[in-house]
């Protein structure tokens, strides 16, 4: 079993769970609610927060923000969470956020994704597996996307403005660039 790696500059609240090999880098912040997967590695200047679980093997880079509260004017403080698959790359400056409880109370990011620089995946949204984000693509609240989409330069993708009920999927056919309401 090897040992974490942990910067002394990093901050590890108690009660955080870094799984055997996982190492963090200078400056970053890591919750008590937090649990981290096996060999994970975390850059320099990271906060990650909340009730967020990040899978084996991922590598998250320098300024990412992951497991912050909601963006979202109805959040009230509610346990809800981020969950995080195994083998994803972020990079760097990336944004996830928790769920609320208007709709599932989680943000999902399945397996073995690539998340660019400058990433935001908002509340309750669901990323499937083996999909690329391109720098800067911004999931609104309650996006769902689903396995294996690549989303190009910069594109935002949002929930119906009229109801929270409605989800918009990106669909697997990306030279198209087709959103459909489920």
């Amino acid at each position: 079993m090897s040992v974490s790696l942990v910067h002394p500059t990093a901050i590890i609240e108690p009660g955080a769970e870094l799984g055997a090999g996982v190492s963090v880098g200078p400056y970053t912040v890591i919750g008590a609610r937090v649990k981290i997967g096996a060999r994970t590695r975390i850059a320099a200047h990271c906060v990650i927060e909340g009730d967020t679980t990040l899978g084996e093997d991922c590598a998250v880079f320098q300024f990412a923000s992951l497991g912050a509260v909601p963006q979202d004017k109805k959040y009230a403080g509610e346990a809800t969470r981020l969950e995080i698959g195994a083998r994803n790359t972020i990079r760097e400056f990336c944004t996830f956020n928790i769920g609320t409880a208007q709709d599932r109370g989680v943000t999902t990011i399945g397996d073995d994704n690539w998340i660019m620089a400058y990433v935001h995946i908002a509340h309750d949204c669901v990323v499937g597996n083996q999909t690329i984000l391109a720098n800067n693509a911004t999931l609104a609240g309650h996006v769902h996307v689903g396995d294996w989409p690549s989303s190009a330069a910069s594109p935002a993708y949002t929930s119906s403005a009229t109801s929270a009920r409605t989800r918009w999927r990106v669909s697997a056919v990306t030279s198209r660039r087709t959103c459909r309401p489920s």
